[in-house]
Protein backbone atom coordinates (compact mmCIF):
# COMPACT_ATOMS: atom_id res chain seq x y z
CA UNK A 1 0.00 0.00 0.00
CA UNK A 2 3.02 2.26 0.76
CA UNK A 3 4.09 4.80 3.23
CA UNK A 4 0.94 6.70 4.67
CA UNK A 5 1.34 9.76 6.68
CA UNK A 6 -0.56 10.34 10.01
CA UNK A 7 0.22 13.70 11.37
CA UNK A 8 1.38 14.42 14.75
CA UNK A 9 0.52 17.87 16.55
CA UNK A 10 2.93 17.76 18.92
CA UNK A 11 2.73 20.66 21.68
CA UNK A 12 4.75 23.52 23.01
CA UNK A 13 4.89 25.02 26.00
CA UNK A 14 5.61 28.67 27.06
CA UNK A 15 7.34 29.40 30.06
CA UNK A 16 6.03 31.58 31.96
CA UNK A 17 5.27 35.09 30.75
CA UNK A 18 6.98 36.27 27.90
CA UNK A 19 7.10 39.99 26.98
CA UNK A 20 6.66 41.24 23.79
CA UNK A 21 8.75 43.71 21.95
CA UNK A 22 10.23 44.45 18.53
CA UNK A 23 11.22 41.06 17.69
CA UNK A 24 7.44 40.13 17.63
CA UNK A 25 6.79 42.92 15.16
CA UNK A 26 9.59 41.65 13.20
CA UNK A 27 8.24 38.46 13.09
CA UNK A 28 5.17 39.23 11.96
CA UNK A 29 6.54 41.40 8.79
CA UNK A 30 8.85 38.44 8.11
CA UNK A 31 5.10 36.21 8.21
CA UNK A 32 3.08 38.89 5.64
CA UNK A 33 6.57 39.34 3.81
CA UNK A 34 5.98 34.96 2.72
CA UNK A 35 2.28 35.28 2.20
CA UNK A 36 2.74 38.07 0.09
CA UNK A 37 5.20 35.20 -2.30
CA UNK A 38 8.17 37.76 -0.98
CA UNK A 39 10.61 34.66 0.19
CA UNK A 40 13.96 36.59 0.00
CA UNK A 41 12.63 39.69 1.91
CA UNK A 42 10.91 37.21 4.28
CA UNK A 43 13.96 35.25 5.24
CA UNK A 44 15.90 38.28 5.89
CA UNK A 45 13.15 38.67 8.12
CA UNK A 46 13.09 35.78 9.83
CA UNK A 47 17.02 36.01 10.17
CA UNK A 48 16.31 39.75 11.66
CA UNK A 49 14.27 37.66 14.44
CA UNK A 50 17.44 35.89 15.63
CA UNK A 51 19.69 38.70 15.28
CA UNK A 52 17.71 40.33 18.27
CA UNK A 53 17.87 37.44 20.13
CA UNK A 54 21.66 37.70 20.07
CA UNK A 55 21.71 41.30 21.16
CA UNK A 56 19.76 40.53 24.38
CA UNK A 57 21.54 39.97 27.84
CA UNK A 58 21.46 36.74 28.73
CA UNK A 59 21.59 37.56 32.32
CA UNK A 60 19.10 39.66 32.59
CA UNK A 61 16.31 38.49 34.28
CA UNK A 62 13.48 36.93 31.99
CA UNK A 63 15.65 36.77 29.33
CA UNK A 64 15.34 32.59 29.00
CA UNK A 65 11.42 33.14 29.10
CA UNK A 66 11.47 35.64 26.42
CA UNK A 67 14.07 33.93 24.32
CA UNK A 68 11.71 30.61 24.50
CA UNK A 69 8.29 32.45 23.39
CA UNK A 70 10.59 33.66 20.03
CA UNK A 71 11.19 30.06 19.63
CA UNK A 72 8.29 29.05 19.64
CA UNK A 73 6.97 31.36 17.39
CA UNK A 74 9.67 30.67 14.95
CA UNK A 75 8.68 27.22 15.17
CA UNK A 76 4.73 27.74 14.70
CA UNK A 77 5.71 29.42 11.70
CA UNK A 78 7.95 26.11 10.40
CA UNK A 79 11.24 28.58 10.81
CA UNK A 80 12.90 25.30 12.28
CA UNK A 81 16.34 26.47 12.04
CA UNK A 82 15.83 29.85 13.45
CA UNK A 83 13.98 28.50 16.52
CA UNK A 84 16.48 25.88 17.60
CA UNK A 85 19.21 28.58 17.44
CA UNK A 86 16.97 30.36 19.54
CA UNK A 87 15.95 27.92 21.99
CA UNK A 88 19.63 27.46 22.79
CA UNK A 89 20.42 30.59 23.15
CA UNK A 90 17.43 30.45 26.06
CA UNK A 91 19.02 27.40 27.41
CA UNK A 92 21.79 29.13 27.74
CA UNK A 93 20.25 32.11 29.10
CA UNK A 94 18.78 29.62 31.92
CA UNK A 95 22.44 27.96 32.85
CA UNK A 96 24.05 31.25 33.80
CA UNK A 97 26.33 30.68 36.54
CA UNK A 98 24.61 30.64 40.18
CA UNK A 99 21.01 29.42 38.24
CA UNK A 100 19.05 27.25 40.10
CA UNK A 101 17.07 24.79 37.94
CA UNK A 102 13.55 25.70 37.10
CA UNK A 103 10.65 25.03 35.59
CA UNK A 104 11.15 27.05 32.80
CA UNK A 105 14.29 26.14 31.98
CA UNK A 106 12.48 22.44 31.43
CA UNK A 107 10.06 23.39 29.59
CA UNK A 108 12.44 25.08 26.87
CA UNK A 109 14.52 22.10 27.40
CA UNK A 110 11.24 20.56 26.01
CA UNK A 111 10.17 22.55 23.59
CA UNK A 112 13.80 21.99 22.13
CA UNK A 113 13.00 17.68 21.91
CA UNK A 114 9.56 19.03 19.83
CA UNK A 115 11.68 21.18 17.68
CA UNK A 116 14.56 18.40 17.12
CA UNK A 117 11.69 15.95 16.76
CA UNK A 118 10.11 18.23 13.86
CA UNK A 119 13.82 18.15 12.37
CA UNK A 120 13.79 14.02 12.17
CA UNK A 121 16.41 13.95 15.26
CA UNK A 122 14.62 11.43 16.79
CA UNK A 123 17.56 10.37 19.44
CA UNK A 124 18.27 13.80 19.91
CA UNK A 125 14.20 14.61 20.70
CA UNK A 126 14.08 11.59 23.04
CA UNK A 127 17.04 12.58 25.39
CA UNK A 128 15.74 16.40 25.56
CA UNK A 129 12.36 14.96 26.04
CA UNK A 130 13.47 12.97 28.91
CA UNK A 131 15.68 15.47 30.47
CA UNK A 132 12.65 17.74 30.78
CA UNK A 133 10.32 15.09 32.08
CA UNK A 134 12.88 14.21 35.08
CA UNK A 135 13.25 18.07 35.46
CA UNK A 136 9.48 19.01 35.75
CA UNK A 137 8.83 15.57 38.08
CA UNK A 138 11.86 16.56 40.33
CA UNK A 139 10.50 20.15 40.68
CA UNK A 140 6.17 19.82 40.29
CA UNK A 141 5.86 16.08 40.77
CA UNK A 142 4.68 13.53 38.59
CA UNK A 143 1.16 15.01 37.68
CA UNK A 144 1.34 18.57 36.50
CA UNK A 145 -0.51 19.19 33.11
CA UNK A 146 3.55 20.13 31.97
CA UNK A 147 4.34 16.88 32.47
CA UNK A 148 1.41 15.56 30.64
CA UNK A 149 2.42 17.32 27.71
CA UNK A 150 5.98 16.15 27.77
CA UNK A 151 4.92 12.83 28.48
CA UNK A 152 2.67 13.06 25.41
CA UNK A 153 5.71 14.77 23.34
CA UNK A 154 8.27 12.10 24.43
CA UNK A 155 5.09 9.66 23.00
CA UNK A 156 5.10 11.14 19.60
CA UNK A 157 8.94 10.85 19.80
CA UNK A 158 8.39 6.56 20.21
CA UNK A 159 6.17 6.94 17.67
CA UNK A 160 8.46 8.01 15.00
CA UNK A 161 11.20 5.92 16.20
CA UNK A 162 8.66 3.06 15.17
CA UNK A 163 8.72 2.01 19.04
CA UNK A 164 4.89 1.57 19.30
CA UNK A 165 4.74 -0.39 22.57
CA UNK A 166 6.30 2.61 24.56
CA UNK A 167 4.76 5.38 22.54
CA UNK A 168 1.23 3.67 23.68
CA UNK A 169 1.99 3.39 26.84
CA UNK A 170 3.74 6.51 27.36
CA UNK A 171 0.74 8.01 25.72
CA UNK A 172 -2.09 6.82 27.70
CA UNK A 173 0.37 7.78 30.73
CA UNK A 174 -0.14 11.23 29.43
CA UNK A 175 -4.04 11.11 28.76
CA UNK A 176 -4.49 9.78 32.31
CA UNK A 177 -3.20 12.86 33.51
CA UNK A 178 -5.01 15.60 31.29
CA UNK A 179 -8.19 13.87 32.77
CA UNK A 180 -7.57 16.13 35.77
CA UNK A 181 -7.37 18.92 33.59
CA UNK A 182 -10.57 19.08 31.55
CA UNK A 183 -10.04 22.83 30.62
CA UNK A 184 -6.72 22.15 28.67
CA UNK A 185 -7.20 21.42 25.03
CA UNK A 186 -3.85 19.13 24.89
CA UNK A 187 -5.93 15.67 25.72
CA UNK A 188 -7.11 16.38 21.83
CA UNK A 189 -3.44 16.39 20.49
CA UNK A 190 -2.57 13.86 22.59
CA UNK A 191 -5.37 10.99 21.10
CA UNK A 192 -4.41 12.16 17.90
CA UNK A 193 -1.22 10.77 18.66
CA UNK A 194 -2.94 8.09 20.14
CA UNK A 195 -4.75 7.69 16.85
CA UNK A 196 -1.69 7.67 15.11
CA UNK A 197 -0.26 4.99 16.88
CA UNK A 198 -3.60 2.94 16.07
CA UNK A 199 -3.10 3.60 12.21
CA UNK A 200 0.35 1.88 12.71
CA UNK A 201 -0.65 -0.63 14.47
CA UNK A 202 -3.16 -1.64 11.61
CA UNK A 203 -5.90 -1.28 14.23
CA UNK A 204 -7.94 0.61 11.92
CA UNK A 205 -11.17 0.83 12.96
CA UNK A 206 -10.07 1.54 16.67
CA UNK A 207 -8.30 4.29 15.68
CA UNK A 208 -11.80 5.64 12.94
CA UNK A 209 -13.46 5.90 15.92
CA UNK A 210 -11.52 7.95 18.30
CA UNK A 211 -9.91 10.29 15.44
CA UNK A 212 -13.48 10.95 14.47
CA UNK A 213 -14.03 11.80 18.31
CA UNK A 214 -11.67 14.51 17.82
CA UNK A 215 -13.34 16.77 14.92
CA UNK A 216 -15.91 18.44 17.01
CA UNK A 217 -14.45 21.60 18.44
CA UNK A 218 -11.11 20.70 17.15
CA UNK A 219 -9.15 24.19 15.62
CA UNK A 220 -8.29 24.49 12.25
CA UNK A 221 -4.68 23.32 11.91
CA UNK A 222 -6.23 20.32 14.80
CA UNK A 223 -8.85 19.53 11.76
CA UNK A 224 -6.39 19.18 8.65
CA UNK A 225 -4.36 17.04 10.55
CA UNK A 226 -7.09 14.63 12.21
CA UNK A 227 -8.49 14.46 8.44
CA UNK A 228 -5.22 13.41 6.90
CA UNK A 229 -4.63 11.12 9.79
CA UNK A 230 -8.34 10.19 8.75
CA UNK A 231 -7.13 9.73 4.78
CA UNK A 232 -4.55 7.26 6.39
CA UNK A 233 -7.05 5.09 8.02
CA UNK A 234 -9.30 4.81 4.80
CA UNK A 235 -5.94 3.75 2.71
CA UNK A 236 -5.32 1.58 5.15
CA UNK A 237 -8.59 -0.16 4.80
CA UNK A 238 -7.99 0.25 0.73
CA UNK A 239 -10.79 2.30 0.92
CA UNK A 240 -9.15 5.43 -2.28
CA UNK A 241 -12.63 7.22 -2.37
CA UNK A 242 -12.87 7.77 0.88
CA UNK A 243 -9.22 8.63 1.06
CA UNK A 244 -9.58 11.27 -1.24
CA UNK A 245 -12.69 13.03 0.46
CA UNK A 246 -10.43 13.35 3.21
CA UNK A 247 -7.58 14.43 1.83
CA UNK A 248 -9.02 16.64 -0.01
CA UNK A 249 -10.36 18.40 3.16
CA UNK A 250 -7.02 18.21 5.22
CA UNK A 251 -5.48 20.08 1.64
CA UNK A 252 -8.08 22.67 1.97
CA UNK A 253 -7.74 23.34 5.32
CA UNK A 254 -3.86 23.04 5.61
CA UNK A 255 -3.87 26.00 2.93
CA UNK A 256 -5.79 28.09 4.78
CA UNK A 257 -5.00 27.86 7.82
CA UNK A 258 -0.79 26.83 7.90
CA UNK A 259 1.95 28.96 7.12
CA UNK A 260 2.66 28.50 3.34
CA UNK A 261 5.06 25.57 3.10
CA UNK A 262 4.26 23.89 6.27
CA UNK A 263 4.66 20.21 6.37
CA UNK A 264 1.69 19.25 7.54
CA UNK A 265 0.48 20.34 3.98
CA UNK A 266 3.20 18.15 2.68
CA UNK A 267 1.76 14.97 4.33
CA UNK A 268 -1.74 15.65 3.05
CA UNK A 269 -0.68 16.53 -0.53
CA UNK A 270 1.15 13.03 -0.30
CA UNK A 271 -2.05 11.15 1.10
CA UNK A 272 -4.18 12.64 -1.53
CA UNK A 273 -1.70 11.51 -4.43
CA UNK A 274 -1.61 8.04 -2.79
CA UNK A 275 -5.34 8.00 -2.53
CA UNK A 276 -5.28 8.92 -7.00
CA UNK A 277 -3.01 7.12 -7.70
CA UNK A 278 -5.07 3.40 -6.22
CA UNK A 279 -7.46 4.94 -8.37
CA UNK A 280 -5.14 4.99 -11.62
CA UNK A 281 -5.55 8.36 -11.83
CA UNK A 282 -1.44 8.92 -12.23
CA UNK A 283 -1.10 12.20 -13.59
CA UNK A 284 -2.45 14.19 -10.88
CA UNK A 285 -0.78 12.12 -8.79
CA UNK A 286 2.78 12.42 -9.56
CA UNK A 287 2.10 16.34 -9.52
CA UNK A 288 0.68 16.29 -6.04
CA UNK A 289 3.74 13.53 -4.96
CA UNK A 290 6.20 16.23 -6.25
CA UNK A 291 4.70 19.20 -4.64
CA UNK A 292 4.77 16.98 -1.25
CA UNK A 293 8.41 16.12 -1.86
CA UNK A 294 9.18 20.42 -2.53
CA UNK A 295 7.94 21.13 0.48
CA UNK A 296 9.19 18.90 2.54
CA UNK A 297 12.43 19.45 1.29
CA UNK A 298 11.99 23.07 1.85
CA UNK A 299 11.01 22.83 5.44
CA UNK A 300 13.19 20.16 6.27
CA UNK A 301 15.96 19.79 3.80
CA UNK A 302 16.77 17.15 1.72
CA UNK A 303 17.66 14.65 4.25
CA UNK A 304 14.88 14.11 6.52
CA UNK A 305 12.92 10.98 7.25
CA UNK A 306 9.63 12.27 5.75
CA UNK A 307 11.47 13.23 2.19
CA UNK A 308 12.90 9.84 2.14
CA UNK A 309 9.22 8.63 2.56
CA UNK A 310 8.46 10.98 -0.16
CA UNK A 311 10.91 9.77 -2.20
CA UNK A 312 9.73 6.12 -1.45
CA UNK A 313 6.47 6.89 -2.36
CA UNK A 314 7.43 8.69 -5.59
CA UNK A 315 9.51 5.40 -6.38
CA UNK A 316 7.08 2.92 -5.97
CA UNK A 317 5.05 5.01 -8.55
CA UNK A 318 7.65 5.09 -11.13
CA UNK A 319 7.77 1.17 -10.53
CA UNK A 320 4.11 1.01 -10.94
CA UNK A 321 4.46 2.84 -14.24
CA UNK A 322 7.49 0.81 -15.60
CA UNK A 323 9.77 3.98 -15.43
CA UNK A 324 12.26 1.91 -13.61
CA UNK A 325 15.57 4.19 -14.07
CA UNK A 326 13.97 6.93 -12.13
CA UNK A 327 12.13 4.49 -9.50
CA UNK A 328 15.76 3.26 -8.87
CA UNK A 329 17.20 6.15 -8.05
CA UNK A 330 14.65 7.45 -5.80
CA UNK A 331 14.86 4.58 -3.59
CA UNK A 332 18.20 4.68 -3.57
CA UNK A 333 18.49 8.03 -2.09
CA UNK A 334 15.10 7.36 0.48
CA UNK A 335 16.85 4.51 1.59
CA UNK A 336 19.71 6.16 2.58
CA UNK A 337 17.97 8.39 4.14
CA UNK A 338 16.50 5.76 6.02
CA UNK A 339 20.12 4.10 7.01
CA UNK A 340 21.28 7.33 8.15
CA UNK A 341 17.98 8.17 10.49
CA UNK A 342 17.23 4.61 11.51
CA UNK A 343 19.72 2.16 11.38
CA UNK A 344 20.94 -0.03 8.43
CA UNK A 345 18.72 -2.87 9.96
CA UNK A 346 15.71 -1.14 10.98
CA UNK A 347 12.36 -2.32 8.88
CA UNK A 348 11.78 0.81 6.83
CA UNK A 349 15.33 0.74 5.69
CA UNK A 350 14.87 -2.61 4.78
CA UNK A 351 12.02 -2.14 2.85
CA UNK A 352 13.01 0.62 0.96
CA UNK A 353 15.82 -1.83 0.35
CA UNK A 354 13.64 -5.03 -0.89
CA UNK A 355 12.06 -2.48 -2.70
CA UNK A 356 14.98 -1.61 -4.57
CA UNK A 357 15.76 -5.57 -5.14
CA UNK A 358 12.35 -5.43 -6.55
CA UNK A 359 13.31 -2.80 -9.13
CA UNK A 360 16.31 -4.46 -9.93
CA UNK A 361 14.02 -7.59 -10.93
CA UNK A 362 11.89 -5.26 -12.97
CA UNK A 363 15.47 -4.55 -15.23
CA UNK A 364 16.24 -8.11 -15.12
CA UNK A 365 19.34 -7.41 -13.06
CA UNK A 366 18.43 -10.73 -11.74
CA UNK A 367 22.05 -11.14 -9.97
CA UNK A 368 21.57 -8.04 -8.01
CA UNK A 369 18.60 -8.15 -7.24
CA UNK A 370 19.25 -11.57 -5.64
CA UNK A 371 21.25 -10.30 -3.69
CA UNK A 372 19.59 -7.77 -2.04
CA UNK A 373 16.73 -9.78 -1.65
CA UNK A 374 18.50 -12.31 0.31
CA UNK A 375 20.61 -9.69 2.50
CA UNK A 376 16.66 -7.87 3.47
CA UNK A 377 13.88 -10.58 3.94
CA UNK A 378 15.47 -12.41 6.96
CA UNK A 379 15.58 -9.22 8.56
CA UNK A 380 12.29 -8.23 7.82
CA UNK A 381 10.98 -11.80 9.08
CA UNK A 382 13.10 -10.93 12.06
CA UNK A 383 11.22 -7.57 12.78
CA UNK A 384 7.86 -7.96 11.47
CA UNK A 385 4.94 -9.84 11.90
CA UNK A 386 4.03 -13.05 10.18
CA UNK A 387 0.73 -10.91 8.83
CA UNK A 388 2.79 -7.23 8.31
CA UNK A 389 1.71 -5.99 4.57
CA UNK A 390 5.73 -5.02 4.15
CA UNK A 391 6.69 -8.51 4.78
CA UNK A 392 4.01 -10.19 2.68
CA UNK A 393 4.95 -7.91 0.13
CA UNK A 394 8.49 -8.84 0.55
CA UNK A 395 7.34 -12.31 0.13
CA UNK A 396 5.80 -11.96 -2.73
CA UNK A 397 8.56 -9.79 -4.56
CA UNK A 398 10.77 -12.99 -3.95
CA UNK A 399 8.13 -15.27 -5.14
CA UNK A 400 8.06 -13.24 -8.64
CA UNK A 401 12.30 -13.10 -9.03
CA UNK A 402 11.92 -17.20 -8.57
CA UNK A 403 9.36 -17.67 -11.01
CA UNK A 404 11.41 -15.03 -13.39
CA UNK A 405 14.96 -17.30 -12.97
CA UNK A 406 13.21 -20.65 -13.59
CA UNK A 407 12.18 -21.92 -10.42
CA UNK A 408 8.54 -22.11 -10.91
CA UNK A 409 8.18 -24.68 -8.00
CA UNK A 410 10.22 -22.66 -5.49
CA UNK A 411 7.95 -19.51 -6.43
CA UNK A 412 4.85 -21.59 -6.17
CA UNK A 413 6.06 -22.88 -2.19
CA UNK A 414 5.82 -19.32 -1.40
CA UNK A 415 3.16 -18.37 -2.68
CA UNK A 416 1.12 -21.21 -0.85
CA UNK A 417 2.95 -20.42 2.60
CA UNK A 418 1.91 -16.01 1.93
CA UNK A 419 -1.59 -17.81 1.40
CA UNK A 420 -0.89 -19.66 5.18
CA UNK A 421 -0.30 -17.02 6.66
CA UNK A 422 3.15 -18.86 6.95
CA UNK A 423 5.43 -16.22 5.87
CA UNK A 424 9.26 -17.58 6.39
CA UNK A 425 11.97 -17.06 4.32
CA UNK A 426 14.32 -19.96 3.52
Amino acid sequence: MGNMWRTILIQLVVAGMAHSGSWMEDLLTAKRLREEGNSEAADTAFRGVVARAKQMDSHAAGTGVALNSMGKELYLAARYAEAEAVYRMALEAFDTPGSEPSVNRALTAGNLGVLLRAQGRYKEAESRLSESLKQLEALQGPDSLEFAIMASNLGSVYWALGDLAKAEAMVHRADALFARFPASDSRRGNRQILGSIYVAQQRFQEAEELLLSLLEGAGDQQTASIYNNLTAVALGQGQSVLAEERARSAVEIARRALPAGHPVLAACLNNLAQALRFQGRYLEAERLYRDALEVWEQAYGPRHPDVAKGLINLGAFYHERGREAGAEDLYLRGAAILEQTFGTQDPRALAARNELAEVLRAERRYTESEKLARATLPLLEQALAATDPVLVRALANWARLLGETKRGAEAAEVLNRIRQGKTSFR
